[in-house]
């Protein structure tokens, strides 16, 4: 049988690729929450903006490990997963988002309880170092979480870490300007910031599209989730949500912003690039495959048992 003969498996007992179903919506809503708050509170803290500071931290917090231990059968035995992170990328990530907790949480007290709760200053510097090397772990780990599992070709490049950090990267940008605009904060930085978006996004659509070049050249698997995302099931998802949605229109809107100067465009602008953001992390989990291991020795049409 050859490569371009096969296709998804319709069920297990079917020869074809199969398709990865254990990690759902709740990882990609892990995965999602982990980027954009951890690159929210990261752009913050260097523009200055409390808000985005503190949000950015809730969100990594709250809804990162709350999706984690949402999606775990046994939550309360969460710390079994943190042993051993010389060898695995998950029990990393569950360091990194705890000492993200600490070092954020003490540089955020005086702003939620008042001066009096500010720590000394080699304290405060080291929570801040602390605070940005966890933070930006956690914005490209994902990927390394990803990339991990070899036998989903699709995963298995190290562009896929760079793309995490990138997507990570744009949505944090694309909230601190939102945040700056709604509480009409103005910064020479987020001034900054509002002017790099623009090539930011093209940056990400660049990446993107080298992603998919060089995954349309790798293994059989690789290629048929290539096709599925261009030609096939997933086609409206990827041009629609992804490209249209998340990257061009984003894109135009952030051009036209300066002429408007308008707090509700900001809010457009903030739904197009995250629904982009979320839509390619669902889709990357969605659309893995497995390549398929051995010939079916029912006969070579593969329609299954």
């Amino acid at each position: 049988m050859t490569t371009s003969s096969i296709t998804v498996a319709p069920h297990r007992f079917a020869y074809g690729y199969y398709r990865q179903a254990w990690w759902n919506w709740l990882i990609g809503t892990a995965f999602f929450c982990g980027g954009l708050g951890a690159g929210l509170f990261l752009i913050s803290l260097a523009t200055g903006q409390r808000l985005g500071m503190i949000v950015g931290y809730l969100v990594v917090v709250l809804g990162k490990n709350g999706a984690h231990l949402m999606y775990l059968g046994r939550p309360e035995r969460f710390w079994r997963a943190a042993m051993r992170p010389d060898r695995s990328w998950i029990a990393r990530g569950i360091w990194a988002s705890g000492l993200f907790a600490l070092s954020g949480g003490i540089l955020l007290l005086p702003t939620i309880l008042g001066s009096e709760w500010q720590a000394s200053a080699s304290i405060a510097t080291a929570a801040k170092a602390i605070a940005i090397v966890s933070g930006l772990f956690i914005m490209f780990y994902d990927g390394f979480v990803m990339n991990h599992s070899a036998a989903i070709p699709f995963w298995n490049t190290q562009l896929l870490p760079l793309l995490i950090l990138m997507y990570a990267t744009l949505g944090g940008a694309t909230l601190t300007i939102t945040l700056g605009a709604l509480q009409d904060y103005e910064s020479r930085k987020i001034a900054w910031l509002e002017k790099a978006e623009p090539y930011l996004l093209i940056a990400n659509f660049l990446l993107l599209c080298l992603y998919l070049l060089r995954m349309s050249r790798l293994t059989p698997a690789a290629q048929e989730t290539v096709r599925m995302w261009v030609k096939g099931r997933y086609a409206r998802v990827f041009f629609g949500l992804i490209v249209a949605v998340g990257l061009i229109a984003t894109l135009m809107l952030s051009l036209v912003q300066p002429q408007w100067q308008a707090r509700g465009l900001s809010l457009v602008i903030a739904g197009c690039e995250l629904t982009g953001d979320f839509s390619l992390l669902m889709l990357m989990l969605k659309s893995g495959l497995f390549s398929p291991q051995t010939a079916p020795a029912f006969g070579a049409r593969g329609n299954g048992i």
